[in-house]
């Protein structure tokens, strides 16, 4: 049997495109087989929309084998160009790594979530990174679901304080992956680690549609709806809590 390859770390994640420039956030999305495809829409949008931040898109050298020689034309010219970063890990953690590696890299600035289902039609990360000036220790979102669980969810962006998981959340997927993916829900995750982690959220005074969504038809028959029905075994819950406990008591 085969031995088990070991991801990337901060020092070893293969890079290409943009360098960081210095700008004040990063934002940061993920992408997959099924959106690969359209997800340079998405990016496009963000180019015009929020000029003045650092793009990285996260993908996974297990889900896409050959890397940047697999990736559409269309997306490999804002690499080209120098117009955005494409950050690879090497497992698929699906959407779960959307944030979580770039906050490992990028630990001095606040990192921006981005969704590839979206074309933005405003200046979001520009409102969330200004809010976020007034309350440095708090996670910003536009929409805030308060339960047992607090977080925030959707494609109207998060700014994330930086590196406010430490390393927690990358050693959890890495640790756990192949038990998270069976529940892909990353915005359940986040607001599990940032409760448990006692980081607070801020909502934005109003609430609003920053996109309009890509591919809609493309998500009909994916059984989304599932991750949301009661009784619904959260196994990452458990995982996260016994994880936290031992980070905190080994602090």
């Amino acid at each position: 049997m085969s031995e088990e390859r070991e991801e990337y770390t901060r020092e070893t994640y293969p890079s290409f495109g943009k360098k960081y420039n210095d700008e004040k956030a990063v934002i940061s999305m993920t992408s997959w087989s099924a959106r690969i495809s359209t997800c340079s829409k998405t990016i496009f949008s963000l180019l015009k929309q929020c000029p003045g931040f650092h793009i990285v898109l996260v993908l996974s050298e297990e889900e896409f084998p050959k890397m940047m020689d697999e990736l559409p034309e269309n997306l490999k010219l804002f690499v080209d160009n120098e117009l955005i970063e494409i950050l690879w890990v090497y497992k698929n953690y699906r959407s779960f790594k959307k944030v979580l590696f770039t906050m490992d890299k990028y630990r001095d600035i606040p990192v921006i979530s981005a969704d590839d289902g979206c074309v933005y039609i405003r200046n979001y990360a520009e409102e969330l990174y200004q809010k976020w000036l007034y309350d440095k220790n708090k996670i910003i979102a536009f929409n805030v679901h308060k339960s047992e669980y607090t977080g925030g969810g959707g494609g109207n962006g998060i700014c994330y304080p930086p590196f406010c998981f430490c390393s927690c959340g990358t050693d959890i997927l890495k640790q756990y992956q192949k038990i998270l993916i069976q529940n892909p829900n990353d915005d359940r995750f986040i607001g599990c680690l940032s409760t448990l982690l006692k980081i607070k959220w801020k909502e934005m005074p109003y609430r609003r549609t920053n996109y309009i969504n890509l591919n809609a038809d493309e998500l009909k028959g994916m059984g989304r709806n599932k991750l949301f029905l009661p009784g619904t075994n959260w196994k990452f819950i458990d995982i996260i809590k016994s994880y936290i406990k031992t980070y905190v008591s080994n602090k």
